[in-house]
């Protein structure tokens, strides 16, 4: 009969999570025994697709509703891709091609202008349109008693919190911490009840369940840091950061001293860091601070215009441009930008990757030239540098 491609029903939610989580290589009863339900609280109805072999599943696909956080504070609605798996057995048949497709047409109904993931395997998205928009740094440090801050300063309070206390505070604080920082996402009730405070197999690997420390000035929470522990021998244990996120650098430098304190841990590592991540300007030795980047999100723009209408613009300016060979225009007047379709000869030709990489100001479009990704007249390069460029690092820190 050959493989048959549809949206799964509300019968199929444990076959499903099964099928993923044997080709990423975990069991599913043993590494979350309520994901069923935690997946019908996050995937809509229809939002999840099943390549079909007969009656077995040999590939899935699922789409989060998610808002990304744009440069200048605003967000957009954006189609989560998740879960995409083809099972060893059936590879090399076009499956992930047609799950894409359900993903994208299904985007696309919903007017979701832009697609985004995190891609297990570099070399796949590329070809479907995703560019590399965001990046992050697994950083370690390791703090002995000649490791100092440069400026003692004034320190906010800390507190240790349980998780219900955590439950209740974080929210907030999140939400203030990265107003403006472009593409974090804007955690729902749902989002923060079902994945920030869970204490799965997979997740711990062997380290201690959440801890969560925040910083309060005045009486206000301005900060938090979620992290486990691992012991090691002789004291030689780690601090390992899941979140680290401040209303100011007061705050998260408290966070920082903290973190760098904890007795019989002295490696701290964080796999998430942001690429502007102040620590080794906060330290008399910078060198101590270890970090290797790392791309997180991906984004692939269907809808040039409304993308490009979300967000502000550091200068204004006009812009033509081609994408997949389709004009465009970008006028940009008082930081808003408006952009619309063209006839008339672009200055810059690019593809649709490349503008996700450009569009929360991630990567220049001056590298993009370099590499030949980006084509067309210098003084139209410089512009666009100008344009998409943005105060702060866009910053992805959570796998979706």
């Amino acid at each position: 009969m050959g493989l048959q491609f549809r949206a799964i029903t509300d019968d199929e939610v444990s076959a499903f999570r099964a099928t993923v989580m044997d080709t990423f290589g975990e069991d599913a009863d043993d590494a979350d025994p309520g994901g069923d339900a935690r997946f019908r609280a996050l995937v809509r109805p229809g939002a999840a697709w099943a390549a079909f072999d007969g009656k077995a599943l040999v590939g899935t696909a699922a789409t989060f509703d998610l808002d990304l956080g744009v440069p200048g504070g605003g967000s957009l609605p954006i189609a989560g891709l998740t879960m995409v798996t083809v099972r060893p057995t059936h590879r090399r048949r076009g499956i992930l091609r047609e799950l894409m497709a359900l993903h994208l047409a299904d985007a696309a109904r919903l007017g979701r202008a832009v697609s985004g993931l995190w891609a297990s395997e570099g070399g796949i998205y590329g070809r479907f349109g995703y560019g590399q928009a965001a990046w992050s740094h697994a950083l370690e440090v390791t703090h002995t008693p000649d490791l100092r801050f440069r400026d003692p300063g004034e320190a906010d309070a800390l507190e240790l919190v349980d998780e219900g206390a955590a439950r209740a505070m974080l929210p907030a604080i999140y939400a203030a911490a990265t107003a403006s920082r472009p593409g974090v996402l804007r955690r729902t009730e749902a989002w923060w009840r079902e994945r920030r405070f869970l204490e799965l197999p997979w997740q711990r690997k062997g380290a201690s369940r959440l801890r969560h420390v925040v910083a309060t000035r005045g009486g206000a929470a301005v900060g938090y840091a979620q992290y486990r522990q691992r012991p090691g021998s002789l004291g030689s244990g780690r601090v390992e950061l899941v979140e680290l996120h401040a209303v100011d650098l007061r705050a998260e430098t408290s966070l920082w001293r903290f973190a760098l304190s904890v007795d019989l841990f002295p490696t701290v590592s964080w796999w998430g860091a942001p690429v502007d991540c102040p620590l080794p300007w906060l330290l008399t030795d910078g060198r101590r601070v270890s970090r290797r980047p790392q791309d997180t999100l991906w984004l692939r723009i269907d809808d040039v215009p409304a993308a490009l209408g979300a967000r502000t613009y550091p200068r204004d300016g006009e812009l033509r441009f081609a994408v997949d060979g389709v004009g465009h225009v970008l006028t940009v007047v008082d930081g808003v930008g408006r952009c619309a379709t063209t006839p008339s000869s672009p200055s810059l030709a690019l593809d649709r990757a490349a503008l996700g990489a450009l569009c929360l100001g991630g990567t220049p479009a001056s590298t993009l030239a370099r590499a030949g990704v980006v084509r067309g007249d210098p003084a139209a390069v410089v512009l666009a540098d100008g344009l998409f460029a943005s105060g702060t690092a866009p910053w992805c820190p959570e796998v979706f």
